[in-house]
């Protein structure tokens, strides 16, 4: 094994020990007080510190999030004070737009959910990223074996290639499902919201 694949495992390893500790944060872990904008762009970058960021390039900042209320992708606060169902949708959002359009992402994340349906809608898309982890980590893990092996000279990029191909492939399905109607939305499976 040559350095550059053992620099790839010793970062795959670092990773998945960061993965495996890493979990969102349950609905009743949110701050249950109302919070500045300010305060918001803070937590979020906290509780998803699983995403790169750094100065020049924020997770999140104010105006994102007022852009989000302003293209009903998330409620609009009360008195400029995010509750707890604000930072829920803030969280999910900034999830997903790692891998969506602001346009799929309104197709699916209601903005117009009460506090409990809010919760329910939260505690499912935590249970699913949480869920995923490990399975995630196994399937690296499985073509990390196959690719950083003696005498395989193309491991390190045929692992990134990999990685590159799924995301592709995962990103082209989420949109031809994203377009398709859903039952639990009714008429508005037929809204065409806006790009932001």
């Amino acid at each position: 094994m040559d350095a550059m694949q053992e620099l790839y495992l010793q970062k795959l390893a670092r990773w998945q020990n960061f993965m495996e500790a890493f979990s969102l944060p349950g609905w009743e872990e949110l701050p249950d007080m109302d919070l500045y904008v300010d305060q918001v762009v803070t937590l979020v970058s906290r509780y998803l510190s699983l995403i790169p960021q750094d100065e020049k390039n924020p997770l999140i900042t104010a105006s994102s999030i007022n852009n989000y209320v302003r293209l009903r992708v998330m409620p609009a606060p009360a008195r400029k004070r995010y509750s707890r169902r604000h930072l829920a949708y803030v969280l999910m959002i900034c999830t997903l737009k790692q891998s969506m359009a602001l346009t799929e992402i309104q197709k699916i994340l209601p903005p117009d959910l009460d506090d409990e349906d809010t919760k329910q809608m939260y505690a499912n898309f935590v249970g699913r990223i949480n869920g995923a982890i490990q399975g995630f980590i196994d399937q690296v893990n499985a073509e990390a074996a196959r690719e950083l092996v003696e005498g395989n000279e193309q491991g390190c990029t045929n692992l990134v290639l990999h990685s590159a191909v799924n995301s592709v492939l995962y990103k082209l399905l989420t949109v031809k499902l994203t377009n398709l109607p859903r039952p639990e939305l009714g008429a508005e499976a037929d809204h065409k919201p806006q790009e932001g």
